[in-house]
């Protein structure tokens, strides 16, 4: 299997089996940037599974590139917002590891809901790891670091593992070339370690709904389609929006715009005409059927009554 992977066409939940094709535990970067962490810890520890999450194409792709070059068989890699990674990908109780290098601290308060390691994270993170599992975390931002004590405290599922929260000083650490860098500039590196101690009360698991790849739609017509063309669906933490309707032959294409909690995507379906003179609805078999994919449906089923 590729190191970079298309999590569109992944297990949800990913069979890790699967995709390593051994049984090793499983460690997590997120954010993992170039790659040369996921690297190195691969190579310190090859009896254990990688996985990699970042949001950015541009690091995907340097870090595909550069994975690559080193033939390490126990790396993978996707490109998908961590949260919704985490909600969408990641088995229960299946993490060892979760390694969080410099995540942004968003340090003005008009940003503060964009943070990463909130409460409601940690308790995803905690669902997803295994009895004593770890989060390992280094911040330069001394801010954002209260701020993480503060959220663990909270939430009462984690242990931090140093006295004080933190420690300056962390065995078996790699550092980046940019950590390196920030040393020697003088900046204050903080670590902190969490252990697992409680598993969160309810699952965090992003709901797939059985939507056929193929819906009947006898009535239809191009006059109700253009009705609903621009019209935002929100219900829930759920958004659907038909974005563009497209006229091809006996066919329209439907570009839509579909965001379910921190998932984000862009889709193209089709209502096409069969070869009995009805309209079908053809849903591409690979798109996760979320919430607001249901409810699209649900607005494009109605048009035909």
């Amino acid at each position: 299997m590729d190191i970079g992977l298309n999590w569109r066409d992944l297990d949800k939940p990913v069979d890790w089996e699967k995709v390593y094709g051994n049984k090793n535990s499983v460690d997590c970067e997120i954010g993992y940037g170039n790659g040369e962490f996921l690297i190195k810890k691969s190579q310190l520890h090859p009896e254990r599974n990688f996985f990699g999450i970042d949001y950015s194409i541009e690091s995907f792709r340097r870090a595909k590139k550069t994975i690559e070059k080193t033939d390490i068989p126990g790396v993978k890699i996707v490109c998908l917002e961590a949260k919704a990674a985490f909600i969408v990908l990641i088995p229960e109780k299946s993490l060892s590891h979760i390694y969080l290098n410099f995540p942004d601290p968003w340090p003005k308060k008009k940003h503060y809901k964009n943070r990463l390691l909130d409460r409601e994270f940690l308790k995803i993170a905690a669902s997803c790891s295994t009895n004593k599992g770890k989060i390992i975390i280094a911040t330069d931002d001394p801010f954002y670091r209260d701020f993480i004590l503060e959220e663990v405290a909270a939430v009462h599922l984690w242990e931090p593992l140093f006295r004080k929260g933190w420690t300056n000083e962390l065995s078996d650490h790699f550092s980046t070339k940019y950590e390196k860098k920030w040393r020697n500039e003088g900046k204050e590196i903080f670590y902190m370690m969490f252990q697992k101690k409680a598993d969160p009360e309810i699952s965090f698991r992003m709901r797939e709904y059985k939507i056929p790849s193929k819906i009947h739609l006898p009535n239809f017509s191009e006059p109700k389609l253009e009705r609903i063309c621009g019209e935002t669906i929100c219900k829930q933490d759920s958004v659907s929006k038909l974005l563009k309707c497209t006229k091809q032959k006996n066919e329209y294409i439907l570009n839509v715009f579909l965001k379910d909690d921190t998932l984000i995507r862009k889709a193209e379906l089709t209502i096409s005409e069969n070869d009995k003179d009805t309209w079908e609805l053809l849903i591409p078999e690979k798109l996760f059927r979320t919430r607001s994919l249901k409810n699209l449906v649900n607005k494009l089923k109605a048009l035909d009554k």
